[in-house]
């Protein structure tokens, strides 16, 4: 039973550090990222990855509400999340969008940072340095943060001052003195964080864990728009406990301000909606998907896409179990385990299985083209060769669209 327990669920970290007013009440959480329970430093490898898992930790597991109650929720969003055509998550209400000073202030930020404005977030520029360029960032966001630590009492009130024909709300970080604490109140500085007041909380609690392939073969249907089809997504959602659960909990949340009882998936998905459901897709893919995973994702999404392309160029049928082999076939690389152990545990037609672990069956034969054409095995048929070529082709432009949207 120990075992199971250990494969079912994984332990979520997620520190909180306040950032207080003048009088010392808290107005807001930075909530940091935290690889796990005996971690104290962040030690970021994705930075994607990262604040995929906060936001996630937030929304699923620990609650927003517990983490920061009325209050503001701040994380650290990097460039490439914030570029991410769907990368504006849910529950973004009492969220405070930190734009790192590694972003990259462009004209393509810009317009996406007006995209999250918009769409009802209030910004934050991190760790900055006010520079005359920098003006319509500065025009746009909410507040500014400013670290007192690393600017010295000079470089701050000169930032400061540079400052203050802004409507900006100032942050004064990495306060670690009472000379500094009253130092940012006589310059007018609004709120404060650092480890005078409070060094970073860790939260913890365990999370149920999501199957990498169901959240792919959701956000492929819930992306197919033309296809769309309620049955459809509550029969890959009901395939996932870890899923459900999590969307469940979700629901369940006072930010959702659901009073009714959900006694089946398809009415959980009814209730989240579709465009609530692809950004929660898209958060836990990320969030699962990050460093050498993420390389693992797109080897994974050529494969799936180039077994259904043959299956489609070659009219077969069952053209969907394509994907789906496909994407089953790489489930050994996933967990480390036995392919056949790892399908023996899934709901699958014995046949199935055959055709993916032996590659027998007309299944089973694409698969074997696909995967020797992907590691430059040879191949007999002239044929098979060019059908192989042309849909390779197609299945990577659908791999970089796709992973493009999520």
């Amino acid at each position: 039973m120990a075992e199971q327990e250990t494969y079912v669920y994984s332990d979520v970290a997620v520190a909180r550090q306040p950032i207080v007013d003048e009088h010392l009440a808290v107005m807001g959480y930075e909530l940091l990222y935290r690889k796990s329970a005996l971690a104290h430093h962040a030690d970021v490898v994705d930075e994607v990855g990262a604040t995929a898992q906060v936001i996630s930790a937030s929304l699923f597991e620990l609650g927003m509400e517990n983490l920061v109650g009325c209050n503001k929720a701040f994380v650290n969003f990097p460039r490439s999340y914030l570029l991410s055509a769907n990368g504006i998550p849910t529950g973004r209400e009492n969220l405070v969008v930190e734009v790192l000073e590694t972003a990259g202030f462009d004209a393509n930020l810009l317009a996406a940072l007006r995209r999250w404005k918009s769409a009802g977030c209030s910004l934050a520029l991190d760790d900055f340095v006010f520079e005359s360029k920098l003006t319509p960032f500065v025009e746009l966001v909410d507040y500014v943060k400013l670290d007192i630590l690393s600017l010295g009492h000079d470089g701050f009130h000169k930032q400061v001052e540079a400052l203050r024909g802004f409507d900006v709300k100032l942050i004064a970080e990495k306060v670690e003195t009472w000379e500094d604490y009253q130092f940012c109140r006589l310059l007018g500085v609004e709120y404060f964080q650092g480890y005078f007041f409070e060094k970073p909380e860790l939260m913890t609690t365990k999370s149920s864990r999501v199957n990498s392939m169901t959240l792919l073969r959701l956000m492929s249907s819930l992306l197919d728009t033309s296809n769309l089809n309620v049955d459809d997504i509550e029969q890959i959602v009901s395939q996932d406990a870890g899923l459900v659960h999590k969307l469940l909990r979700y629901l369940n949340s006072p930010m959702t301000g659901l009073v009714a009882s959900v006694d089946s998936v398809r009415l959980a998905i009814m209730l989240i909606g579709v465009e609530k459901l692809k950004a929660l897709t898209n958060l836990l893919l990320m969030s699962e998907m990050v460093g050498e995973q993420h390389a693992l994702l797109e080897q994974i999404v050529i494969r799936a896409k180039h077994a259904e392309l043959m299956a489609i160029y070659r009219s077969y049928d069952n053209q969907d179990k394509y994907f789906l082999a496909g994407m089953l076939s790489m489930m050994d690389v996933c967990t480390g385990l036995p392919l056949e152990e790892v399908l023996g545990e899934l709901p699958l037609p014995n046949e199935f299985i055959n055709a993916i672990v032996h590659r027998v069956g007309r299944v089973g034969e694409t698969l074997d083209l696909v995967d020797k054409y992907s590691n430059q095995r040879s191949i007999e048929s002239d044929q098979d060769l060019n059908d192989l070529k042309g849909t390779y082709l197609a299945a990577l432009k659908w791999s970089d669209e796709f992973l493009t949207q999520i």
